[in-house]
């Protein structure tokens, strides 16, 4: 046979056992399958094995040239550890976006402290169909993250991969199509029923029995997010863990998954996937602090979003970054101290209303006491434009703009029916937040996450505490509580801060 052939036609059918190619096969559930074959091209790197070295010594017997024959853009990826998460069904847009914080600040540091973890990249799970989002005419669930977020901005300070960009990395290693994903172990956080012992919070964890009754701890329930039910996903051990600590305690954990899923040397430098369930569990390990405040100011908002805020601040209110006052450098690692800016000629008001209407009765306003509220503000700083950001029906907004007749009330809402498709839901809210961040003063709701956020995007843009942190009391003069203020936390070494900017030389080095 002509040796030309051997060159460019070889394939090799490996049987793999199930242990390493658990759900590459198609079955009812996503457990893993029995043993399948698998084909693997001479260009094609395999899932598992050191690099390529599960096909090196077959290409050294067989092959005229002994050569390593994986491309380098997989090369690079030997040992990589994905960590997948996700979050209770029920959470909410905003606590959301503080528990990608708390993993990104973990990922950080795990990949710049630990040899082990020096490929390890963090998995965005797809946006659900959250509760608040009401529009049902629009298509809302599995939403990837770059709809509502930049993506190179996030990158330049943890390594994170969109999820249909994870898939396209993992396909890279060989497997079949389309590209079953096995994750080799699942944990499903819970919290313990006795936190304190001996009134004393201490930081551990334990795996628990599943038991198909508790809806807590059932790996078929949607409670600690519906991560599993994606098509292409197959796990193998599913555990429940109790759960009380920082995001470090979850580097001990992984270590401890690590360990039982290596055989040897031969496979200690294995891609690995590992998920984690109801990531809100887990507590910040820098909550507040200069690290905290890194991630996020990464967390700038996607372009689009941008700029439809842009377009309203400037046509509406007549507001933009210089006459605002406000820092936004192309870059937020460029973003420095200050707290001189000014704001647009308007206030902004978030009110908060829904189920806080009763679930926090006693420091929720009515609609008439946030007008007055307002009103009174309004006066106190010689405005005539209020913007409102708020939850309402369409009733409760037409009642409440009755109230401000003297004075102008604004109020986003998308200005076609294609700006909706574009937006959904969740992007009118940013674009809201984003017009409340250039407000003159700002007002929000009591343990609103709404506007916690607003918060911490004022105090990015250089905005004073006095102006930004304040709240809606229940009845204008009375004694309210208000919201905890934490203000921002700058680096000392802002200026030469060792970022992974240049671990992405741009999007296409993730494919």
């Amino acid at each position: 046979m002509h040796a030309g052939w051997w060159g460019h036609r070889l394939v090799l059918i490996i049987l793999l056992p199930s242990w390493s190619l658990a759900g590459a096969a198609l079955n009812t559930t996503n457990r893993s399958p029995v043993t399948t074959p698998i084909q693997i091209s001479n260009t094609v790197c395999p899932a598992q094995g050191s690099g390529c070295g599960s096909l090196h010594h077959f290409w050294q017997t067989f092959h005229s040239e002994p050569a390593d024959r994986c491309p380098s853009s997989i090369l690079k990826l030997r040992g990589t550890v994905y960590i997948l998460y996700d979050v209770n069904i029920s959470e909410g847009f905003n606590l959301r976006r503080d528990v990608y914080i708390r993993m990104a600040v973990f990922v950080r540091r795990l990949q710049r402290q630990r040899k082990r973890f020096a490929n390890v990249r963090l998995v965005l799970p797809p946006w659900p169909r959250l509760y608040h989002w009401h529009s049902h005419n629009l298509e809302q669930s599995h939403l990837l993250w770059r709809h509502f977020f930049d993506l190179t901005s996030l990158r330049r300070y943890a390594k994170v991969l969109d999820y249909d960009e994870f898939l396209a990395e993992y396909r890279t290693f060989g497997m079949p199509a389309p590209p079953y994903v096995h994750i080799s172990q699942v944990f499903r956080l819970m919290h313990y029923e006795v936190m304190l012992e001996q009134g004393i919070f201490r930081d551990k964890y334990e795996r628990v029995s599943p038991n198909a009754d508790d809806r807590a701890c059932n790996e078929y329930s949607f409670v600690g997010g519906p991560l599993l039910q994606q098509e292409l996903l197959r796990y193998g051990r599913y555990h429940c863990v109790r759960f009380q600590g920082s995001a470090g305690l979850l580097e001990r954990m992984l270590r401890e998954a690590i360990d039982e899923d290596t055989s040897g040397s031969e496979d200690v430098n294995d891609m690995r996937v590992y998920a984690v369930l109801s990531a809100e569990t887990v507590l910040h390990d820098h909550w507040g602090d200069e690290h905290f405040w890194r991630a996020r100011r990464s967390m700038r908002f996607a372009q689009p979003l941008s700029q439809v805020a842009e377009d309203f601040r400037r046509n509406v209110l007549s507001t933009t970054d210089t006459s605002a006052g406000v820092q936004r450098p192309t870059l937020w690692d460029m973003e420095r101290p200050k707290r001189d800016a000014k704001g647009g000629d308007y206030l902004c008001a978030h009110l908060r209303r829904g189920d806080f209407v009763k679930s926090r009765e006693t420091t929720t306003p009515t609609l008439k006491s946030a007008a007055q509220q307002i009103k009174q503000l309004l006066r106190a700083f010689n405005l005539t434009t209020v913007f409102v950001s708020t939850d309402a029906t369409p009733y409760e907004l037409l009642e409440l703009k009755e109230l401000f007749y003297r004075f102008r009330f604004i109020h986003f809402t998308p200005e076609s029916s294609a700006q909706r498709l574009q937006l959904k839901d969740g992007g009118v809210a940013i674009v809201d937040q984003l017009i409340c961040s250039y407000a003159r003063y700002f007002v929000g709701t009591y343990e609103s996450t709404f506007t916690y956020r607003i918060y911490e995007e004022r105090e990015i843009l250089g905005f004073s505490k006095a102006s930004t942190f304040n709240t809606f009391c229940k009845a204008l003069g009375g004694n309210c509580a208000r919201n905890a203020v934490w203000p921002i936390v700058w680096g000392d070494d802002e200026d030469n801060d060792d970022s992974d900017a240049d671990y992405y030389r741009n999007d296409n080095d993730l494919y």
